[in-house]
């Protein structure tokens, strides 16, 4: 005689939890800055997402977006606070563009810029600009009397005075 064990099992999902979780999975964050109304046709949710398909360098700008950490519940509860982070990011995105934009129209391809590693950049990212700029120190020297002086620890590089010169601004803007 053979003993068999049958084990019977009744799960019952927490309903709360599994749709917290759905929302959190399901999250969609479509920004623009074009009006309800457009070429005649109504921007909505599906006509918007219609008209970026296959815009690449729009979703690598917002791919941060898809974080959790920018989106999860805690700070954007409200439809409207994810509009005003929507228009945050694209301001602040606006301005990485423009100082993107500045530093390339200074790169020729017979005087190219040098990043991080001395790998030579053509077009290069603000990522890679900033970089640049990673390690520079400002050392504050408080002086006897109570003023401040501001020095860097090492002299500006060539590419970080061809950054600064790009933009207009010198190393007063580092030291006041």
């Amino acid at each position: 005689m053979d003993t068999v064990y049958v084990l019977e099992a009744a799960i019952t999902p927490d309903e709360a939890r599994f749709q917290k979780a759905r929302r959190r999975a399901s999250r969609f964050v479509l920004a623009t800055t074009l009006p309800s109304e457009w070429r005649g046709e109504t921007m909505d949710g599906a006509a918007l997402l219609g008209l970026y398909k296959g815009q690449i360098h729009i979703e690598m700008n917002f791919s941060f977006l898809k974080d959790p950490v920018y989106t999860d519940e805690i700070y954007l509860k409200k439809a409207e606070h994810v509009k005003v982070l929507g228009y945050l990011f694209l301001l602040a995105l606006t301005v990485y563009r423009v100082f993107q934009r500045r530093i390339r129209q200074h790169i020729t391809e017979q005087n190219p810029m040098h990043g991080s590693g001395g790998r030579i950049l053509r077009k290069p990212t603000a990522a890679a600009i900033f970089q640049i700029f990673k390690y520079r120190k400002v050392v504050v020297f408080r002086m006897p009397d109570g003023t401040r002086t501001r020095q860097f620890a090492r002299p500006l590089t060539k590419e970080e005075k061809r950054v600064l010169a790009s933009l207009g601004l010198n190393e007063s803007v580092y030291l006041g």
